[in-house]
């Protein structure tokens, strides 16, 4: 029904289901692009770019979004892979070898009924992705006169020669830990004696100094061979050096995420920053 002027209801126009069909299908057409955006493992810049159709853009990586540097990311916190996500990006490495594959494809093939959901398989293409190991292009096909978007997994140049005996530098999207204060009364904690304050004082700047020299350090080394900082060296392996001080390639192999590569090119170099943050 209409309602005119002088409010006299009228009979409307007989096709007026298609059009409101077509109009609620394309508001939620909207709705499933923005949320692709938020969970996709792409560069968020690129992908707005693509999204707007800028065909003169090289829609080269922006270097700053939670794609592109996870390290830095506030908004989002990142762990590390599993044993079981290791051994399935091993598995979509050598799957890939040959061609590519879709997504979907890939996690039928290799998980099935037993490994990832899938989920957590996309959230693993999303990790060999940050990782610079796999490329993934967006595309769709049609069915039933709907376009169903899709993806395609690829690997990257830095993947093909990779040795996959030693774990994969994989940072997969977390949650932070959240602990709620108990209602109630509040506990009183024993404070620390002033010299044991001023002790951990000590320590925390040390610490902070000798860190933020690691990690100038690595993001030279990484801008240098165009990786993203967390390849060279996870964040956990980087506050683990700052805090332990190894002296020998013994003490730096013992640190968790540190491997025989690392030390035979980077030992020197960490050895000299520890050297002379201690001065």
């Amino acid at each position: 029904m209409i309602i005119d002027a002088e409010d006299n209801l009228s009979r409307g126009t007989a096709d007026w289901r298609d059009s409101y069909i077509a109009q609620g299908d394309q508001k939620q057409s909207q709705v499933e692009a923005m949320i692709r955006y938020a969970q996709s493992n792409q560069c968020r810049m690129a992908s707005l770019v693509k999204h707007f159709g800028d065909a003169v853009d090289s829609h080269k990586p922006c270097g700053i979004c939670d794609f592109c540097a996870p390290d830095s990311c506030v908004g989002q916190r990142f762990r590390d892979a599993t044993p079981l996500e290791q051994a399935v990006a091993v598995d979509i490495l050598e799957a890939l070898r040959m061609n590519r594959k879709s997504v979907g494809r890939l996690h039928t093939e290799l998980c099935g009924k037993n490994g990832l959901d899938r989920n957590g398989f996309e959230e693993l293409i999303g990790a060999m992705a940050r990782s610079k190991l796999v490329h993934l292009e967006d595309s769709v096909f049609e069915k039933e006169g709907k376009q169903i978007p899709f993806r395609y997994a690829s690997l990257t140049r830095d993947a093909q020669g990779l040795d996959v005996t030693a774990p994969l530098e994989l940072k997969m999207r977390g949650t932070a830990a959240f602990s709620p204060q108990p209602v109630g009364r509040k506990s009183r904690k024993k404070k620390p004696p002033a010299a044991t304050k001023q002790r951990e004082a000590l320590e925390i700047r040390h610490n902070s100094r000798v860190t933020a020299k690691l990690k100038a350090w690595r993001r030279a080394v990484a801008a240098k061979q165009s990786v993203p900082a967390f390849r060279i060296m996870s964040n956990r392996a980087l506050l683990a050096i700052a805090e332990k001080e190894p002296k020998s390639a013994a003490e730096l192999l013992a640190i968790p995420g540190i491997g025989i590569k690392l030390v035979e090119r980077y030992a020197a170099q960490i050895y000299r920053i520890l050297d002379e943050s201690r001065v």
